[in-house]
């Protein structure tokens, strides 16, 4: 059997930051919505705003990647429903898979790209909570840093938060939201697409101010570890499946991670971060691909494919034990699972994981309160 620590960077991979809260879960009374997105800086953004005005836990996931973990998380909240911000390029289908058998509703609010997510998931937060806007927060969806700034501006006034490129039609954007109070915010980094919106709103009759942020070290480094993580993830799955084109992307990618790094000794920090900017998106073609490569690597392996849902298992049953519900029953399975795997009983391993699947969906749908209450314990991860 392939070993533990290998097999959750090989399906459970790095979470490249901690699940964001900004309340409490309610109690096992009320409803819980938990908010799945990816760690891209403009649906992670928008994810944020939402938990802050409606209560919800926002738990994050490696954008492009599954992780069991991740749904073991979700799990830990014992949420009545689950809305996934992102396609499913960004949030990938097995999570959808994953909750819909523990009988979680699932709603995907997610468009081809940031922009059209953008736009439904802010439609959508009007329709579903009953959301209303002071004006707006405009910033180019891909500037990580003023992203950051602009969903703190928007909290504070209850602003809608409005990405921009540089083919944005901003009269269209205002009337379709009923909009006339405008905050444009940006790094050096954005200001062209952000001239090109000065342009059309000298013929719009609204009120209009500016935050330019200022790109610092710290902020620069933030992304480089983001970065880092993400060409460590492509990398485990490239060696995994043998793929040598993805282990030359992360070579060609991690020479461009030394030359940002450079420019930042270097005192240049604009430029820096722009490059950690390009690397960003890079990063997603390559995660996307290596993706597609372990879905090959699964669909061609039974071994492979029940070890993945074992470490899935393994995850979910931790979440109960934590909660106090007795899952002793389950346990001895869990070990006869484990051998059969390791030798080559195929057949008699799957009949094994339906029995434990469907023993662990009755202990969730019945101990849901208990798992709603349990003391909070950070999941595993590798």
């Amino acid at each position: 059997m392939i070993g533990k620590k290998v097999l959750a960077i090989l399906f459970g991979l790095l979470m490249l930051a901690m699940p964001v809260s900004f309340t409490g879960v309610s109690a096992a009374t009320e409803s819980v919505t938990v908010i799945l997105v990816s760690d891209n800086a403009a649906d992670k953004c928008i994810a944020e705003y939402l938990a802050n005005e409606t209560g919800a836990v926002v738990v994050m996931t490696t954008w492009g990647v599954y992780d069991p973990n991740v749904t073991a998380e979700i799990m830990s909240y014992a949420p009545d429903e689950v809305i996934i911000i992102g396609g499913p390029e960004a949030v990938v289908e097995e999570y959808v898979n994953d909750l819909q058998e523990l009988g979680i509703t699932v709603e995907r609010w997610g468009g081809q790209n940031r922009y059209e997510t953008n736009l439904m998931v802010m439609t959508q937060a009007q329709i579903k909570f009953g959301l209303k806007f002071n004006g707006s927060v405009v910033v180019a969806g891909n500037d990580s840093l003023a992203i950051q700034n602009a969903l703190r501006i928007a909290v504070q006034n209850r602003a809608i938060i409005l990405y921009v490129n540089k083919t944005t039609n901003i009269t269209l954007l205002m009337e379709r939201f009923q909009i006339r109070n405008m905050t444009m915010v940006h790094t050096h980094a954005s200001e062209m697409t952000m001239e090109l919106v000065r342009k059309q709103l000298k013929e719009c009759n609204c009120t209009t101010n500016e935050v330019q942020v200022n790109v610092t070290k710290e902020t620069v480094l933030q992304l480089m570890i983001q970065v880092r993580e993400r060409l460590r993830a492509i990398e485990e799955i490239a060696n995994a499946t043998n793929a040598t084109q993805l282990m030359e992307q992360v070579r060609v990618m991690e020479m461009a991670m030394e030359k940002a790094n450079q420019a930042l000794q270097a005192g240049n920090y604009t430029y820096a971060y722009q490059l950690m900017l390009e690397l960003q998106v890079r990063t997603q073609f390559s995660l996307k691909a290596a993706t597609g490569e372990m879905r090959i690597a699964i669909k061609n392996s039974e071994k492979m494919a029940l070890e993945r849902e074992l470490v899935k298992l393994e995850a979910q049953i931790r979440v109960m034990e934590n909660a106090g519900i007795d899952v002793s029953q389950v346990n001895p399975l869990m070990e006869q699972l484990r051998i059969a795997i390791q030798n080559g009983q195929y057949d008699v391993a799957k009949q094994l994981m339906n029995q434990i699947k469907s023993m662990i969906q009755e202990a969730y749908r019945n101990g849901r309160d208990a798992i709603r209450n349990a003391p909070r314990e950070r999941p595993r991860r590798p």
